[in-house]
């Protein structure tokens, strides 16, 4: 499986399945070559991306009524079968993988410019036990 749509995996089912509201408390933390921090790179820059990327795929679920329906069936499996069925979801629908990636991009660019290893879904399911 592709790095690509592992991580339009996980983005998705962390904005279906967990909600935003806490992404703000993403932890970042250093890489080997650190690039110098963007004057966003805080927790209120990251909670603005999430917020306009969030908006943005809620249009796009709106607009899309079988990707949206498919991505919430999927939520409602135990995690293990919504991962089998999200990645055969995005495998045989590959134009709606690359509309996602491209509404996605504001969140990635972010999490690179500001030197973030923890993605906000991932951030989320450990704030979902909290």
């Amino acid at each position: 499986m592709s790095r690509a749509v592992k991580t339009l995996r996980r983005t998705a089912f962390g904005v279906l399945a967990s909600g935003v509201a806490c992404a703000a408390l993403t932890i970042p933390t250093a890489s080997a070559d650190p690039a110098p921090a963007a004057d966003d790179c805080n927790a209120a820059g990251l909670s603005a991306t999430i917020s306009s990327v969030t908006s943005a795929l809620s249009e796009y679920f709106a607009a899309h009524p079988d990707v949206n329906q498919a991505l919430i069936d999927a939520t409602r499996q135990p995690a293990f079968v919504a991962v089998g069925q999200f990645d055969g979801y995005f495998t045989d629908h590959p134009q709606q993988a690359d509309e996602i990636r491209a509404i996605k991009q504001p969140l990635t660019d972010f999490q690179g410019r500001c030197g973030m290893q923890v993605e906000p879904a991932e951030a989320l399911v450990v704030l979902s036990e909290l």
